[in-house]
């Protein structure tokens, strides 16, 4: 993994969750930052996954290659999971709430990328 694309791909998520909690509270429907920080995610998500698979031999003595990259697949589909489903939503505050639980899982998935790539389980 490289650091510097992991590290864009937290901050972007965190901001992500920040627009979408303060949506949920507020009981706004998903508006277009909150959409544009979302490909944001998805399209460095889409680059960890390719990065991830091109250089997954790099990775700590003993990492599973293939709990790496399923892990990186799993994390693609996500966000567009979970956008269709908060659009389904949009008369509810609860469809930025899907969008705000999908991004709490996406940094904990990517806290264990990181784990896994430093051979650590």
């Amino acid at each position: 993994m490289l650091a510097p694309l992991t590290a864009a791909l937290v901050v972007v998520l965190v901001l992500l969750a920040a627009l979408t909690a303060l949506a949920t509270v507020r009981g706004r429907q998903i508006d277009n930052p909150t959409f544009y920080v979302a490909c944001a995610a998805e399209l460095l998500i889409v680059v960890q996954l390719v990065v991830g698979i091109v250089r997954s031999g790099d990775g700590a003595a003993g990492m599973s290659a293939a709990l790496f990259i399923a892990y990186l697949a799993g994390l693609v589909a996500v966000l567009p999971i979970a956008g269709f489903w908060a659009v389904a939503e949009r008369e509810s505050r609860w469809g930025t709430g899907v969008l705000l639980a999908a991004t709490l899982g996406l940094l904990v998935m990517v806290a264990r990328l990181v784990q896994i790539w430093n051979g650590h389980g």
